[in-house]
């Protein structure tokens, strides 16, 4: 009986803090910046990113090898940058790109 109390009342606390929204907020800007690359460049990407006390602590934009094999690194940090600024109103402290080799490219 306490547990089915417990859970109730969570229920009730998380609808207040409004986390769902906070969830929602989080996939739409992902969902954003991830389209937009995807539209513009033709690349799939996972785009993640950590805000601590609301503030834009970090962003990651991770490419796959194939897409990106004949990009430059200046060109890779415009797309980060251009991702970042179309999803967030803030400057992240630190923007993080991350290039993936799928294991069939290693010899």
């Amino acid at each position: 009986m306490r547990s089915v109390i417990a859970i109730f009342l969570m229920l009730i606390l998380l609808q207040g803090c409004d986390i769902g929204g906070s969830i929602s907020g989080m996939l739409e800007k992902q969902q954003l910046a991830e389209q937009h690359i995807k539209s513009k460049y033709g690349w799939e990407s996972k785009f993640g990113y950590s805000i601590v006390n609301g503030t834009l602590q970090q962003v990651t934009l991770i490419v796959f090898s194939n897409d990106v094999r004949q990009t430059t690194v200046a060109e890779l940090e415009h797309v980060a940058a251009e991702a970042v600024s179309l999803a967030f109103d803030d400057k992240p402290q630190a923007i993080f790109i991350q290039i993936v080799t799928q294991p069939e490219y290693l010899k």
